[in-house]
């Protein structure tokens, strides 16, 4: 993707720059089956909260403020926020947010994550926050992120379009223009900046599900190929072409090959593995590792990453969550606090290596090393609470997880999932000498779950970059972390005598 400055639009944002107001950041964009809303939103200390108040006319939430704290309820189950506590009880349960809910000026603000978290699990309903676009698509809606970005040289100009998830685009030419129309209810699309140059003049939204070529004055003809570049992304690439071309359609590429799709292993036993985050290191200016070719870690990472999402899903039917789904940066903390407030069960971080050395290759497996998970570490993180006033009136006492202590209940459960992963890799690519390690990776540090951070081979290593950037080795670091899955699923549901 190309660097420079970007303008986000989404399909159904109204028309025109929506204004800044003092105090507040650019509003949320609600989309859900019956149409589209506006959510305004507060910045306090560069994190962007929703007033609760605000949320009673998309969510038809009511909320009744009582001594100690405010009672939100939807569907007749209720959430109670105390204020300048990070978590928030609902319906008897104890869910975690981002950042601790506030009282200001007789308002009360909670952190965008307080809906999925919290809202979603009242209604029951699918709330999916998008920041890079400020968006929030409610429900099951197809709303793929559509990125765009435009190759221009002195003979023609090609536009490529890259969707996740997959869609099926469709291209037809009027006076003018080109209209791109895809299978969805909606779409978050990014447009770059257009260069100077005589084949495009505009690209842009063209009502809910289409997008707009306006054509240049040396704009003749045109063709399109689709391909996959994963089983995750479509990528659609239109080439614009001058007067005199051939315009029969160029040769579309081979999709990349699709996982072998089989049924379920075995169903999942109450209590058991049920959610997965996967973690594809870096992103955005992290650019992470990168190899003597060009190749890049962020984009080997999210390659990777997508293709094991889409294996667990369709061969164990868990619920997987990824930490970036497109090339954006995405904090350590925040990395690991996702992976908390989608209650994982497992959190794999994906990474690719690189050393001064280019003969050096082999994957690795890492689980944290923590100088204070001893004996001590362990009894503060289970010992740790704290009391919050209850509403009426008294107090509260409620387990928390120290940050800096949460992965420490896990460091034999992470260890036998480093073991699991080390041999599955072990069967199908080529390991480093030293297989297993513990270091303080920092994205590890408060997960509140079992977590390994996996090292898939060297860039820096000529004849693995070249690997790591093949589908067919993506697709077999895939299956092998697939069956890590299944091994670790296998002892942590094996009944306990």
């Amino acid at each position: 993707m190309r660097r420079g400055v970007w303008i986000v639009l989404f399909v159904l944002a109204a028309a025109g720059a929506m204004p800044l107001l003092l105090g507040q950041a650019p509003a949320l964009t609600l989309v859900s089956r019956d149409g589209r809303q506006t959510l305004p939103l507060v910045v306090v200390n560069n994190q962007d909260y929703v007033a609760v108040d605000d949320l009673a006319g998309p969510f038809g939430t009511t909320a009744r403020e009582a001594a100690g704290g405010l009672t939100v309820t939807a569907r007749n189950r209720t959430i109670i926020v105390t204020a300048d506590q990070p978590v928030v009880s609902v319906a008897g349960r104890l869910v975690s947010l981002a950042a601790p809910a506030l009282r200001r000026d007789n308002r009360w603000l909670v952190p965008l994550d307080f809906l999925p978290r919290a809202l979603g699990t009242v209604l029951e309903t699918r709330i999916d926050v998008r920041r890079a676009s400020r968006t929030v698509v409610i429900g099951d809606l197809r709303v793929p992120r559509v990125v765009t970005r435009v190759e221009s040289g002195s003979a023609n100009a090609s536009i490529v379009f890259e969707m996740s998830p997959a869609t099926t685009p469709r291209v037809t030419a009027e006076a003018g223009r080109l209209i791109v129309q895809f299978d969805a209810d909606a779409l978050d699309l990014l447009v770059p900046t257009l260069p100077q140059q005589a084949f495009v003049t505009a690209i842009a939204a063209a009502g809910p599900t289409a997008i707009t070529i306006t054509t240049g004055p040396r704009f003749s003809t045109f063709r399109s190929a689709t391909s996959q570049p994963d089983a995750g992304s479509t990528r659609l690439t239109i080439d614009l072409l001058p007067a005199g071309t051939d315009a029969a359609p160029a040769p579309t590429a081979p999709p990349a090959p699709a996982p072998d799709i089989r049924p379920s292993i075995t169903p999942i036993p109450a209590g058991g593995l049920r959610t997965v985050v996967i973690d594809p290191g870096h992103g955005g200016d992290e650019l992470g590792a990168q190899g003597p070719n060009g190749a890049r870690e962020k984009d080997i990472t999210l390659a990777v990453s997508r293709r094991l999402r889409t294996l667990i899903e369709s061969r164990l039917g868990l619920r997987v969550f990824l930490t970036r789904d497109d090339d954006r940066t995405v904090s350590h903390d925040d990395r690991s606090a996702f992976a908390n407030n989608h209650q994982a069960d497992v959190f794999l971080s994906i990474h690719a290596n690189a050393a001064v050395r280019a003969g050096i290759k082999g994957a690795e497996v890492y689980y944290l090393s923590v100088e204070r998970a001893d004996a001590e570490a362990r009894r503060r993180a289970e010992d740790a609470a704290v009391t919050l006033p209850a509403l009426g009136g008294g107090t509260r006492t409620i387990d928390l997880i120290l940050w800096e202590t949460a992965q420490a209940r896990y460091l034999e459960q992470s260890s036998s999932l480093a073991g699991a992963v080390e041999q599955a890799l072990r069967a199908r690519v080529e390991m480093s000498p030293r297989p297993v390690q513990q270091a303080p990776f920092r994205v590890l540090v408060g997960a509140n779950m079992p977590a390994v951070l996996v090292e898939i081979g060297y860039v820096s290593n000529p004849e693995q970059e070249q690997q790591l950037t093949s589908a067919a080795y993506q697709d077999r670091i895939a299956e092998a972390l697939l069956d890590a899955i299944i091994r670790f699923r296998a002892s942590v549901d094996r009944p306990t005598p």
